[in-house]
């Protein structure tokens, strides 16, 4: 994993102005496609737009050396959107090479483009490119009856200040929130795996109902108890548990479910705890909008005090043939649309894959520096 709860916010996002990093204006020519061919994107587009109806469009906003309102943001989206429909459209009937010269042109001529400057700590400084991790939700078996298969719990917040701030060891261990009545569900998943839904900040459980029927519940960071949150790879690298360098999310779970005796102390190592809600749709990013799989990104609260904003990347990500994986360029078009506390730099986006296999092997595999464009209607 790359940071802690990417999907988590830690302050009001509310409170802050509109703000922007330093960004440049971009002057050539970009040629601008989606791997997707813009499948979902319209979705991304709805939910935001919904949340601007709702909010004071009059608020200032400075992109590069404009002078903006959040209505100008809103005004692009639309925009955008009738490019993207008419391009999806024109595919129908006519060469998807021809369908997205077209597109591209007129973005260039309607659109400015605008790159993210990294600062001079940042991975991307010399080569003026953005770092790019992923994230994901993962999906879980539950049960709202605590059984032998189904017996690790995943916890609503308490109420109680006492109650909030219990460390995970109290929580996994002690059973200090046992018969608390916030029990949300039971998974059968491991408490490493918990953990990891409490680094992504959301996920899915599917639930079979005594009928047979299946339904699916989605998971929303509701807050976490504040307490020091470390990565677990950390310690059972100082501990000798994972060897050779590798340090990723399957050698750390193979250890921890072969190794019972160790699990305790492996948790215990990472006092903090976060606490879900159920929602309808998908996990909430920031300002309660549903991220959109394969659509939202998140980038650092510190800096992006705006959201909803087109975002075109060039990236890689990985791609599996048969037995071979291998990375690919891609391109496609975003909103950032979350953020996270451990997302830090003016050049610095999580791109969110959604749920299922390839999302989590997204998640596990991006780590890179590409190209990173916001457009803004001229």
């Amino acid at each position: 994993m790359k940071s802690f709860a990417l999907g988590i916010l830690f302050i009001s996002i509310g409170a802050m102005s509109a703000e922007m990093p330093p960004m440049d204006k971009v002057s050539h020519y970009i040629e601008y496609s989606d791997d997707l061919n813009f499948e979902n994107l319209q979705t991304a587009i709805d939910r935001q737009i919904v949340h601007f109806n709702l909010v004071n469009l009059n608020e200032p906003v400075k992109i590069g050396k404009r002078n903006l309102t959040r209505a100008h943001l809103k005004k692009s989206l639309e925009a955008f959107s009738k490019l993207a429909n008419e391009a999806k459209a024109c595919s129908l009937v006519n060469s998807t090479d021809e369908c997205l010269k077209e597109f591209s042109d007129k973005v260039n001529d309607q659109f400015e483009a605008y790159k993210p400057r990294p600062l001079n700590w940042e991975r991307g400084f010399q080569t003026k490119q953005t770092l790019f991790t992923a994230y994901y939700s993962p999906d879980f078996e539950g049960s709202t009856v605590q059984t032998d298969v189904y017996k690790n719990p995943i916890y609503a917040m308490p109420k109680s200040a006492s109650l909030k701030t219990l460390t995970s060891d109290e929580i996994n261990y002690q059973g200090k929130l046992k018969g608390k009545n916030l029990e949300l569900f039971y998974v059968k998943e491991s408490l490493y795996d918990i953990w990891l839904l409490q680094v992504q900040g959301g996920g899915r459980v599917r639930v079979i109902g005594e009928d047979g029927v299946e339904k699916k519940y989605y998971l929303s960071y509701a807050g976490s108890n504040n307490k020091k949150f470390q990565m677990l790879f950390k310690y059972m690298r100082d501990q000798g548990m994972l060897t050779g360098g590798n340090t990723g999310v399957p050698p750390q779970r193979k250890y921890f479910v072969e190794n019972p005796t160790d699990q305790r102390a492996i948790l215990n190592s990472c006092p903090s705890f976060v606490f879900f809600k159920v929602t309808e749709d998908e996990p909430l990013g920031v300002k309660n909008i549903p991220l959109t799989e394969k659509r939202s990104i998140a980038t650092d609260y510190r800096r992006v005090k705006e959201y909803g904003l087109i975002n075109f990347i060039q990236a890689k990500k990985p791609v599996v043939r048969g037995a071979n994986r291998h990375m690919e360029d891609f391109s496609r078009f975003f909103l950032n649309q979350d953020t996270g506390g451990a997302i830090k730099g003016n050049a610095r986006v999580d791109l969110y894959f959604g749920f299922g296999a390839e999302a989590e092997m997204s998640a596990y595999s991006i780590h890179h520096l590409g190209d990173q464009y916001y457009l803004i209607l001229k």
